[in-house]
């Protein structure tokens, strides 16, 4: 694409951008600002995963490698990032070829306050590119970007990554995003932390590794601008208005995301027995909640274990609970698997990608397919606590063989052990779902499969349409234990919680369940950036937005029917136990998975978008890659 970066803007600046994108030469240490697209781009793309996508999809070569010095890391707000008006406005994502597959988008989003001091610090995003010489860290201080040796926190885990840059650099308020362990020794599933209690999942720890790069630190002084000050304080009002707020209680008490349906991952996924022993000591933790920049969900939360043999132990999560889930699935219970989740997040790996691989490599342990000889002497007993933590170190450094092939991922694993193993072991096209037992929900099932496979999934669907659809979504209320219904609705939520992201919000602080729950969210995005946008509008961007994801895939050899092919058996097993036994989607698959692509305008054993579905999105750009018949 020419002129994707003007030298010279000819079309105003929109609200809510700084204006200028940090490209990042890591082999040769080349700095250079670049001007943000023109504002039909920009209108077009927004922000976040489809900009960057955009962006990447025009530089990055057909033939990179995911490791390979080629591979190139789009990292993008959104106007909304940062403007202090609008819950949720804390968004940054990257995207980058996924080392998961090979093939398909990786992509990690955060939230806390990292983005909102990246533009502070003058820039709306970040592009990387080549690889250091020697490991390094990008230092932005008010416009002023460096590469500096980060030879004194190579080694160091993201806890002390963030404490030890902050007194390098000398300066307590500074943001830090950075690798542990893990992202350094190249596990696949390696991810970026920052603030403590934030992470970017889906491989992008890795892809820093292979370049060199610890740590990006931010800060400045900057704000970004907005159009009518009235009209955007009103939208953030009303926006906050319908948020959901989390409490302490539900800290002490919850068993984490499936406590809402009622379903636990056990040993491998072979059982959802929920019981007591799960969260024995919880109730004893002391519980802090904490916020994101400006949003009053309070979905971060620290602890003091109360309880227990790690009694006194400190340690920082974010809601999404799939850490729980992560040594629940190992047979571990109570304080015990807060002490672990902390270490998780320390090391920096995602926790599917452990869980997966782990729970795997503990069931062929317990079918005498897996012995001693292979695990270094580890036992790997369910519940043995120190068998998992030891394995969970040898997973993010990749030492011994079984380390070294769970960095790699629970479908390498279950290749080498061969013969029924490949049964037992849960993926999907080689990287993970979140941590939870999705199992049971019709819709939640439907998302994971037709994800990229490197990136968090968005959708899965309402029974009901979103109050400030219903005046024209006519449909539910769905039955969990019917297909139908459920591929529209999946494809209207994917749409708009991509459009959240791309405004640089975060969709944990997306409630459409309430009425105006969208319509705020595009309110304020029209008075930061002065635009018009309507809510089938932002609807289109999100769309855009999971086009250019299947493009991007199709490119480089992916098809839809990889979607249900390419999948761990154990995800597609019937459920064993408890009120949901005997339940499974496969029943309805590939049907399913077509029709999502039939409704979206792709074709449904290939993915590619039709040519009249890239003309109604202005993706014609694009057409050598669409459906030809």
């Amino acid at each position: 694409m020419t002129n994707l970066f003007p030298p010279q803007r000819t079309t105003p600046l929109p609200g809510g951008y700084m204006g200028r994108i940090l490209r990042v030469n890591l082999t040769t240490g080349a700095l250079k600002d670049e001007n943000l697209p023109e504002e039909p781009i920009l209108k077009k793309f927004i922000g976040g995963q489809a900009l960057a996508l955009y962006i990447l999809m025009n530089e990055l070569p057909l033939d990179a490698t995911p490791f390979g010095p080629e591979n190139i890391v789009v990292m993008m707000t959104g106007p909304l990032t940062g403007n202090g008006f609008t819950p949720g406005g804390t968004k940054m994502t990257a995207v980058y070829l996924s080392p998961l597959t090979n093939t398909t988008l990786g992509r990690g989003a955060t939230s806390g306050y990292w983005g909102t001091y990246l533009k502070a610090a003058g820039y709306d995003g970040i592009i990387l590119n080549g690889a250091a010489p020697k490991p390094v860290y990008l230092y932005i201080k008010d416009g002023k970007p460096e590469l500096r040796d980060a030879a004194q926190v190579w080694g160091a885990g993201t806890r002390d990554t963030e404490d030890r840059l902050r007194d390098i650099v000398g300066n307590r308020d500074a943001r830090v995003l950075c690798i542990g362990p893990a992202g350094e020794n190249l596990n696949r599933a390696a991810m970026l932390a920052n603030d403590y209690n934030h992470f970017a999942a889906h491989s992008g720890g890795a892809v820093f590794g292979s370049k060199k790069l610890k740590a990006i630190v931010v800060s400045g002084t900057l704000r970004p601008s907005y159009r009518n000050k009235e009209k955007l304080a009103e939208a953030g009002l009303r926006w906050r208005n319908v948020l959901q707020q989390h409490d302490v209680k539900k800290k002490k008490t919850k068993y984490g995301h499936g406590d809402a349906w009622g379903a636990l991952n056990n040993l491998n996924w072979r059982s959802t027995d929920i019981q007591p022993a799960h969260i024995k000591g919880f109730d004893q933790n002391e519980v802090v909640l904490r916020p994101c920049f400006q949003c009053a969900r309070m979905c971060p939360w620290d602890a003091k274990l109360g309880e227990g043999e790690f009694k006194g132990t400190v340690v920082h999560f974010n809601a999404g609970g799939e850490w729980l889930d992560t040594f629940f699935n190992l047979g571990i219970k109570g304080n015990a698997v807060l002490y672990l989740a902390e270490k998780i997040n320390n090391l920096g790996i995602e926790c599917s990608h452990y869980a997966c691989g782990a729970g795997l490599a503990f069931e062929a342990w317990e079918k005498g397919v897996l012995g001693p000889d292979r695990t270094d002497g580890l036992k790997l007993e369910w519940g043995n606590l120190e068998a998992a933590e030891t394995l969970l170190e040898r997973c993010a450094r990749r030492q011994g063989w079984l380390g070294d092939i769970l960095a790699d991922g629970p479908k390498e694993l279950a290749e080498a052990l061969g013969g029924e193993a490949k049964n037992w072991v849960v993926h999907t096209k080689g990287g993970t779902p979140a941590q939870h037992e999705w199992r049971p929900l019709l819709s939640q099932m439907l998302r994971d499969l037709v994800a990229s496979g490197g990136m968090k999934p968005q959708g899965a669907g309402g029974a009901e349409p979103p109050p400030d659809l219903a005046n024209r979504e006519k449909w539910g209320p769905l039955d969990m234990q019917k297909p139908e219904g459920w591929t529209k609705s999946h494809l209207l939520t994917e749409k708009f919680r991509q459009a959240c992201g791309l405004m640089g919000a975060c969709w944990f602080a997306l409630n459409d369940k309430m009425p105006d729950g969208l319509n705020s969210m595009v309110d304020s995005l029209n008075a930061t950036t002065g635009w018009d946008v309507s809510l089938d509008e932002m609807l289109d961007a999100g769309h855009r937005a999971m086009i250019l994801q299947s493009v991007f895939g199709t490119q480089r050899g992916w098809i839809a029917e990889h979607d249900w092919q390419d999948v761990g058996p154990r995800f597609l097993e019937p459920i064993p136990d408890g009120k949901y036994k005997g339940f499974t989607i496969a029943k309805w698959l590939p049907e399913l998975v077509y029709e999502y692509y039939r409704l979206s305008g792709r074709h449904e054993k290939t993915g590619r978008p039709y040519m009249d579905t890239l003309t109604r999105l202005g993706l014609q750009e694009f057409s050598q890659w669409s459906q030809l018949d």
